[in-house]
C-alpha cells in the first residue's frame, strides 16, 4: 500500500535538515573560530606566565623582606632585652662592688690600728712599721728621700727645708741636711750630718763630715775626723781621729786622740796632745799638754812634756815640765849667766859661740844633733 507524505511534513523535514545543515556549519565556525582564537592567545598566555612567574617572584621578595623586617624587629627586640639585661646586670655589678668597698672599709675601719677620741686619733698599742719612711710636717719637693727615713719639718716661709737623704737618716729642725747613710739632725738650723752614722745636735751652721763622729750645739763648728768630736763653743774643729774639742771659740785638734777643752785660739797638734783652757797655746809633742796660759808652746820635741799655765813658755825637751812663769823666769836668768861668763849668745832655744878657737881638757858629751860648719873644724882630743 503506498503511502502519503503531505507537504507539510516535507517543509518540515526540509527545514530540520536545513538546520542540522546550519548547525553544523556554525559548529564548524566556532571550532574554527576557537582554533584561530587559541592560536592567538598562545602569546598572550606566555605573557601571562611571565608576568605571574614575576608576580610570584615579587611576592617571594616581599615575603622575603617582611620576613627580614620581621626578624630585624624581632633582633631589635632581642637588642633591646639583651640591652635592658646588660644594664640590669652593670647595676648588679655595681651594686656589689658598691656593696663590697662597703663591706671592704668596714672591714678596714674595725681592723684600723686607730680609735678616735674627741678630735684625735689614738694609735691602738702595737708596733708600726714603715718601710720607706715617714716625713711630719711639709715635704721637701727638692730632697730626694731616702729609704727608712724620718723628716719632721714645719717649714720656712711655707716650703719645706729639712731633708733626709740618707738611707736610714734622721732631719728634724730647720733647714738641715742628713745626707749621709743613718745620719741624724736632731735640731738647730742650717746644720749638715754628711758623715756615715754621723750625729749632729742643735746648733747652727754646723758640720760633721767624718764617719761616726759627732757635733753638739754651737755654731760653725766642724766634726771632720772619724770618731771626732766637738761640743758647743764656735768655730772649733776635731780633725784627728778619735779627737775632741769641748768648748771655746776657735779651738782646733788635729793629732789623733787630741783634745782642746775650752778656752780659744788652742791647737792640740800633736797625737794624743791635750790643752786646757787659755789662749793661743799650741801642744806640738805626743802626749804632750799645756794647761792654761797664753801663747805656751810644746814643740814635737817635748813629747810628754807639760807646761802648766804661764805665758810664753816653751817646753823643747822629752818629759820636761813648765809650771807657769817662775821656771820661765829662771830659765831666762840661767840664759842670761851663762852669757856674761861664757863665749856663747844663747837664747830660748840655742846658743851661739864666739869665733874662737875652744880646747877641751876631757871629753866632750853631745845630746841631739852636731851641726858642723865646712869652714870650721872640730878638734877633740887631750
Amino acid at each position: 500500500m503506498k503511502r502519503y507524505i503531505s507537504p507539510d511534513t516535507i517543509f518540515v523535514a526540509a527545514i530540520s535538515f536545513i538546520a542540522i545543515g546550519l548547525q553544523g556549519r556554525r559548529l564548524d565556525l566556532l571550532e574554527a573560530n576557537a582554533s584561530l582564537q587559541a592560536h592567538r592567545n598562545e602569546p598572550l598566555e606566555e605573557d601571562i606566565s611571565g608576568l605571574t612567574n614575576k608576580i610570584n617572584t615579587l611576592r617571594s621578595r616581599r615575603k622575603l623582606q617582611n620576613e627580614v623586617v620581621l626578624d630585624i624587629k624581632a633582633m631589635n627586640k632581642d637588642n633591646l632585652m639583651i640591652k635592658k639585661s646588660i644594664e640590669s646586670i652593670e647595676a648588679r655589678m655595681d651594686a656589689i662592688e658598691e656593696s663590697s668597698a662597703r663591706e671592704k672599709v668596714d672591714r678596714s675601719l674595725v681592723d684600723l690600728p686607730f680609735q678616735k677620741v674627741g678630735d684625735w686619733w689614738v694609735a691602738d698599742n702595737t708596733m708600726f712599721q714603715f718601710p720607706k719612711g715617714i716625713v711630719i710636717g711639709k715635704k721637701n719637693t727638692h730632697c730626694e728621700y731616702g729609704d727608712a727615713v724620718l723628716s719632721v719639718d714645719y717649714g720656712w716661709e711655707g716650703e719645706a727645708v729639712n731633708c733626709p737623704s740618707g738611707h736610714g737618716s734622721v732631719a728634724f729642725g730647720l733647714a738641715n741636711q742628713a745626707t749621709g747613710d743613718f745620719a741624724t739632725v736632731t735640731g738647730g738650723k742650717f746644720n749638715v750630718a754628711s758623715g756615715f752614722a754621723s750625729v749632729l745636735m742643735g746648733g747652727r751652721l754646723n758640720e760633721v763630715t767624718g764617719d761616726s763622729s759627732a757635733v753638739i750645739g754651737g755654731e760653725l763648728n766642724k766634726a771632720t775626723g772619724t770618731y771626732a768630736a766637738v761640743l758647743g763653743g764656735d768655730n772649733n774643729e776635731a780633725a784627728g781621729w778619735s779627737t775632741a774639742v769641748a768648748g771655746g771659740g776657735n779651738n782646733k785638734a788635729y793629732g789623733s786622740y787630741s783634745v782642746v777643752t775650752g778656752g780659744q785660739n788652742n791647737n792640740a797638734n800633736g797625737p794624743s796632745a791635750s790643752v786646757t783652757g787659755g789662749d793661743s797655746n799650741d801642744a806640738k809633742g805626743e802626749k804632750s799638754s799645756i794647761v792654761g796660759g797664753n801663747k805656751n808652746i810644746v814643740e814635737e820635741e817635748g813629747s810628754y812634756s807639760t807646761i802648766g799655765g804661764g805665758h810664753n813658755n816653751v817646753a823643747i825637751e822629752k818629759y820636761a815640765i813648765v809650771t807657769g812663769d817662775s821656771i820661765d823666769k829662771a830659765f831666762i836668768e840661767r840664759i842670761e849667766t851663762l852669757e856674761q861668763h861664757s863665749p856663747f849668745t844663747c837664747d830660748t832655744s840655742r846658743c851661739v859661740s864666739d869665733k874662737k878657737t875652744f880646747k877641751f881638757t876631757s871629753d866632750i858629751r853631745v845630746k841631739g844633733k852636731i851641726h858642723q860648719n865646712p869652714d870650721h873644724t872640730i878638734n877633740i882630743g887631750n
